[in-house]
Formats: C-alpha cells, sequence, structure tokens
C-alpha cells in the first residue's frame, strides 16, 4: 500500500501557505520515489526540508528526512492536488500540485 501512496506524492508542489510560522519550509517541493528536493523560494533562508527520504506509512502519515538527517513524522491530509501537515510546533502547512 505505501508504494501506491507514494505515487500519490510524486511530483513537483508549491507551498500556499504565508504564515510565519510555515517559512523553515521550502517554497517548492519535489518528489520521486522515495526521495524528496525542497527548493527555497526568493530571501528564503535555510528551509527545514532540504533534501533527503520520504516515506508515507498510511494514508496519514508522512515520515521525512529533514535538514539535520532526523527522520521526522507528520501527520498529513493528501489529496490529488493538495497535500497539508500540521508540525510539532502546531503550524499547519499547506502545498498544491504545480
Amino acid at each position: 500500500m505505501a508504494d501506491k501512496l507514494e505515487q500519490s506524492m510524486v511530483g513537483t508542489w508549491t507551498k500556499s501557505t504565508s504564515a510565519a510560522c510555515a517559512d523553515k519550509y521550502p517554497a517548492t517541493l519535489t518528489f520521486s520515489t522515495g526521495t524528496y528536493r525542497g527548493m527555497r523560494g526568493e530571501g528564503q533562508g535555510m528551509v527545514w526540508w532540504d533534501a533527503g527520504i520520504y516515506r508515507l506509512e498510511d494514508s496519514n502519515t508522512l515520515v521525512v528526512g529533514t535538514a539535520t538527517d532526523e527522520l521526522v513524522t507528520y501527520r498529513i491530509s493528501l489529496k490529488a492536488d493538495r497535500f497539508e501537515f500540521t508540525d510539532s510546533e502546531g503550524c499547519v502547512v499547506t502545498y498544491r500540485r504545480a
């Protein structure tokens, strides 16, 4: 089941959240099978999701390798053209398929 879920993440996504708490997440994400790459937006500093591995453990759980190589688990909502997650600080971040 995870393979089918991961295929639904494959592609390029653009952050639509403008809240200050979301500044540490990249402006654009590109997911391939099992790996991802984050791209900073103009004027954006270090991003927490820079590049690494990811996996969908189930339809509501995303594990991401962060900039420090720590594997962090997020609760997500994944639709065909958008995904949203809440981080450990309560920041809700939304990405839309590019």
